[in-house]
């Protein structure tokens, strides 16, 4: 059966990945600076491993055969994922 939505799922993946990466990497950056504030760090620490489970839930949906299961992994590694952005803004806000 031929699966029409699997390129749209597979590019959506990817920026999903991106989305999980970049800001956390960016953070990371800014936090293991030498000038940073003490608080700096505490954002990683919180919001990382929520945005390193949705990179993994990304993942597993671009690499899963089944339609169903790689959209239903899709949509909540989307919500981990951007849960975990928020979170990471918010904390920085807070803590710095």
């Amino acid at each position: 059966m031929i699966d029409e939505t699997r390129q749209l799922r597979w590019y959506l993946g990817l920026g999903l990945a991106f989305l999980a990466a970049a800001p956390l990497f960016m953070m990371t950056l800014l936090a293991y600076d030498a000038e940073a504030p003490d608080g700096a760090k505490v954002p990683v620490f919180v919001a990382g491993p929520v945005n390193l489970v949705g990179f993994a839930l990304v993942l597993r949906s671009m690499l899963a055969s089944d339609r169903e299961v790689s959209a239903r992994f899709l949509k909540l590694g989307a919500v981990v994922v951007l849960a975990g952005d928020v979170l990471l803004y918010s904390v920085r806000a807070l803590a710095v």
